[in-house]
């Protein structure tokens, strides 16, 4: 009997390890998985959480898209992004919208680039330049943090592939983005209540 349970317990510990490996894999390769790399500035502007709170202090912030992916026009996707980033930053309750008539600063504004070439940079896309890979189908991603045409704040981003606009991952994804673009530092997380982990 105990020869048995050992043979068992043998025969477990590799094909849970194997299941493990599989998940693990499939989690970090299949549609769906996401990554950001903070680009563009090697770390966001200082004080650029207080220009965001000072740029939303009275009404929701604007964001841009001003190019289509995932089967979406810009303007089409702006929304959908507006909402899924809302209340997003940590520690503040920032709301975002696409529509400018809704914003009380629009000067300030955040912007994003999915699908874009690698060579552009944050300040290029605040002053208004927009170049996508028409290639190749990607999620290379840009978001800056603007006034004008100045940048504040700008994060890159990869992600492997989405399957929609509705995946949960893609509103993963732009939170994640936008987390980047304004992190927290540690006194407000001190402030706060600290690091869950």
């Amino acid at each position: 009997m105990l020869a048995l349970r050992r043979s068992r317990r043998r025969f477990a510990l590799p094909a849970l390890t194997v299941l493990l490996a599989a998940f693990i894999l499939a989690a970090c390769t299949g549609p769906g998985s996401y990554r950001t790399v903070r680009g563009g500035m090697s770390d966001p502007g200082n004080f650029v959480r207080d220009y965001l709170q000072y740029a939303g202090r009275e009404g929701p912030v604007l964001v841009e898209v001003p190019a289509g992916a995932m089967g979406l026009t810009g303007r089409q996707l702006a929304p959908r992004v507006a909402d899924m980033i809302s209340g997003s930053v940590f520690g503040m309750t920032t709301q975002f919208t696409a529509d400018r008539t809704a914003v009380r600063e629009p000067n300030w504004r955040i912007i994003f680039l999915f699908n874009n070439a690698l060579n552009i940079r944050g300040d290029e896309v605040c002053a208004g330049e927009v170049r996508q890979n028409t290639g190749k189908p990607s999620m290379n991603s840009l978001a800056v943090f603007c006034h004008r045409d100045r940048l504040y704040a700008s994060v890159s981003g990869y992600a492997e592939s989405f399957g929609g606009v509705d995946d949960p991952a893609f509103r993963a994804y732009a939170r994640q983005l936008v987390d980047e673009l304004f992190p927290r530092n540690s006194d407000e997380m001190l402030r706060l209540g600290g690091w869950d982990d």
